[in-house]
Formats: C-alpha cells, sequence, structure tokens
C-alpha cells in the first residue's frame, strides 16, 4: 500500500486551520479581556508588600502567604491583651478574623479608642500593617520577638494564621485627614485615594473615589482634596484620575520649615504661591508614592 504525503495543504484544509486558528486567537483575546476586567493581573501577592491586600485575603488563603511578608490594608475590630489586636475587613463580613502581632518595638494604639481623640477623626480608620505570615503559636512567638503573651487570650488563635507586624501605620482617606487634620500632625500614614489636580511637578492632590460619579455638591463635601508634596521626582509617572497610594507625614503647612528640612530650593513665586493657598493647612508630605 502507498502513502501519499501531503507536502503542503490543501486549499479547503488551510481554510479549515485558519477558521480553527482565528477561533482561537479570539477566544484567547476574549480570556484576557474577562481577566483583565476581573482584575486578575498585577494583583498584589504576598511576595510585594507594598501592595496592600486585604485580611480575608490572608484569613482564606493563609497557605499561600504562609512564610512571606504581606502589607495588609483593613479596619481593626478588637484589642487582644497589650500586643495584639485583629482586623477584619468590615463588620458584617463573614471573613474569619486575623490576628497581627506588634513586634515592631513601637507601641501602637486602635483608633477605635476615642479617650483622647475626636470620635470624628478615627471613625472607620483603617490601618495598614507590614509583617510575616506565620502559624500562630503561643512559645514560638514569644522566644523569637521576646514577647510575653498570656495564654489564656490567645486560645481562639492557636494554630491559625498570625500576621508578626514590623510596621503599623494609620491608612485614613485624604477627607478624614483634611477634615481634622491635627489629629494626624506629625503621624506617618498610609493614603490611598485618586488623583485630582496636578499643580506642578511638586505638588499634587488627593482625593477618595466617589462612589457616584454625578453626586450632588451637597453631598460631595465629605470627599475634601488633601495636597501632596512631592520631596523628590517620582520614578512612574503619574496622571490625573489615577488611583495611588503615598506614605508620608501629615503636617501643617508652613513653608519655610518644609523648605529646610527637605533640603528644597523652591523658586520665590512658587513658594509665595503655595504659602497663598496652602498656608496652615494640612498636607502630606510624601515619602514613597505607588500605583
Amino acid at each position: 500500500m502507498t502513502y501519499q504525503i501531503e507536502s503542503e495543504p490543501s486549499p479547503k484544509r488551510r481554510s479549515a486551520i485558519q477558521s480553527i486558528w482565528d477561533v482561537g486567537v479570539i477566544v484567547s483575546l476574549v480570556i484576557l479581556a474577562l481577566s483583565a476586567q476581573n482584575g486578575n493581573f498585577n494583583q498584589p501577592t504576598a511576595s510585594s508588600p507594598l501592595k496592600p491586600i486585604h485580611a480575608s485575603e490572608v484569613a482564606n488563603n493563609s497557605n499561600n502567604f504562609r512564610g512571606k511578608t504581606v502589607t495588609i490594608a483593613s479596619k481593626p475590630i478588637g484589642q487582644i491583651g497589650t500586643n495584639s489586636f485583629i482586623l477584619k475587613d468590615g463588620f458584617f463580613s463573614q471573613q474569619e478574623p486575623v490576628l497581627v502581632v506588634n513586634a515592631s518595638g513601637v507601641p501602637f494604639k486602635l483608633p477605635s479608642d476615642k479617650r483622647s481623640l475626636m470620635p470624628e477623626a478615627y471613625r472607620n480608620v483603617e490601618i495598614q500593617v507590614t509583617g510575616k505570615v506565620r502559624n500562630f503559636s503561643i512559645s514560638e512567638i514569644e522566644r523569637d520577638y521576646n514577647l510575653n503573651l498570656q495564654a489564656e487570650q490567645y486560645r481562639d488563635y492557636v494554630n491559625k494564621p498570625v500576621v508578626v507586624a514590623e510596621d503599623i501605620i494609620l491608612a485614613p482617606q485624604p477627607n478624614q485627614i483634611a477634615d481634622n487634620p491635627k489629629s494626624y500632625y506629625g503621624q506617618t500614614v498610609a493614603v490611598t485615594g485618586k488623583v485630582g489636580d496636578i499643580t506642578s511637578p511638586i505638588l499634587m492632590t488627593l482625593h477618595q473615589q466617589r462612589i457616584f460619579r454625578d453626586m450632588p455638591l451637597a453631598l460631595s463635601s465629605a470627599y475634601r482634596d488633601l495636597p501632596v508634596l512631592l520631596t523628590s521626582e517620582l520614578k512612574t509617572p503619574i496622571n490625573k484620575g489615577q488611583k495611588v497610594a503615598v506614605v508620608g507625614e501629615v503636617r501643617p503647612f508652613i513653608a519655610s520649615e518644609i523648605e529646610q528640612q527637605y533640603n528644597l530650593n523652591w523658586d520665590s513665586d512658587v513658594k509665595r504661591e503655595m504659602e497663598a493657598k496652602y498656608r496652615n493647612q494640612p498636607i502630606l508630605v510624601a515619602e514613597t508614592v505607588y500605583p
């Protein structure tokens, strides 16, 4: 029996192959589009601690994060002893609370403690925690971080994921700072919002994303802009309307003090313009800005 090897596909076969190829390409593009729409690209991972994730991600996927450093931005819902607290993504969430043990060496008072703070300033303020995720063992945590934990307070968290915090800061919304600046002066905070006006290479504003784009002015007053001062050139360009996170110090805008502290050489006209617009108003002096 003789077999004939076809060196080149016939026109009909070539047409069929092309059709299959076209369908495959279209399906691939649709999958890519849906993945992008659902946020499957550039997602925060346990290996990229600068990109905050929610506490629920650690609670629901603890095996993927154990032994890795993460940054979590969520609401604290309770204090445990003097060194620990629990995080949850909302009071009505079904998420298992995530235990955080403060091993930073710096005491941290939860925003929910309003005894010495205005309620308006710290109501519903999130905190940002950076630390390593591990399996919670009281003896191991005490040994590794030179802490003294009261065992009876932690019995519900044994063998569950814990974040051993190396750094803890407040993570308010821009309007929360703008409305009650004195409560934040001198503090390093992490603020996430949308870029508003970019008035110069060193100055921009940040505001909370509005729930409704066409919200009436009377109702949108809660979304006040917060000026952000850039003390160094950004490595990645930032555009108006882009969502960014900024870590920096909140302080009243006193041009001479800021210029001296950060070794800035402002043009006299720029300095006068900034003083006229922002003098003694709250401003966030950025240390880090990232998408």
